[in-house]
């Protein structure tokens, strides 16, 4: 019997420890139950940040409208929902597991701007992960060349500083109702074979979104 204790006490001692879980004031593998979650938690966290204007607040403002929403499709096993509404603006919401709890994403599609949050929930609750999504103009400027839809030097069309001073945003990102993969493509409307064009992806790797671009193309 004693020997059979010590067993016990060793492979307790050499398992690997537990990773920790996500708060219970967040945890969830539910989208609709995660969206809950975090309209409770900007009841709060909105009032506290509209007293800092030395912060850019802006993602947390898009995501108490995001969960506002009347979602019509609703994907829960897949852990994705959408909607559109009635001031032409289309809202996606998709779940992205980790070992540690989730990250919930939000993007609003409007007619010239992309709006986009991301929460993270783990031990510590909710963090809004500003940059997360983020892709600076250089980098997206690369993307739309390794797509082509960059014109030639002293040939019409779609060139560098078109893009360096659009007053819009020049990317759209598309959740996936399935998989860890978001599509990128232009969102510039002139010229207009340049909008709708698939620039890329983020891919949700180690709780982290990472830029791949397409292969180089030639014009």
């Amino acid at each position: 019997m004693m020997l059979l204790k010590a067993v016990v006490l060793l492979s307790l001692a050499s398992a690997p420890p537990a990773k920790p879980a996500a708060s219970a004031g967040c945890a969830t593998t539910n989208i609709e139950t995660a969206v809950q979650h975090l309209a409770a938690h900007l009841k709060t966290a909105v009032p506290s940040a509209s007293k800092d204007d030395s912060v850019d607040n802006s993602a947390m403002y898009f995501a108490e409208e995001a969960v506002g929403q009347e979602w019509t499709t609703r994907d829960v096993p897949n852990g994705y929902m959408s909607v559109g509404n009635d001031t032409f603006t289309s809202f996606e919401a998709a779940l992205f597991k980790n070992p540690e709890g989730y990250h919930l994403v939000l993007v609003g599609t409007g007619d010239s701007v992309i709006n986009t949050a991301v929460y993270r929930c783990d031990k510590s609750g909710w963090t809004l992960e500003r940059d997360a999504l983020e892709v600076p103009v250089e980098k997206a400027i690369e993307l739309y060349a390794n797509a082509g839809l960059i014109a030639p030097k002293g040939k019409p069309g779609l060139t560098r500083k078109d893009l360096k001073d659009w007053g819009g945003s020049i990317l759209a990102y598309h959740l996936p109702r399935k998989g860890r993969v978001i599509r990128i493509t232009s969102y510039v409307d002139e010229p207009n074979d340049a909008y709708g064009k698939e620039l890329g992806t983020l891919e949700y790797v180690q709780s982290k979104f990472q830029v791949v671009p397409l292969k180089k193309k030639a014009r």
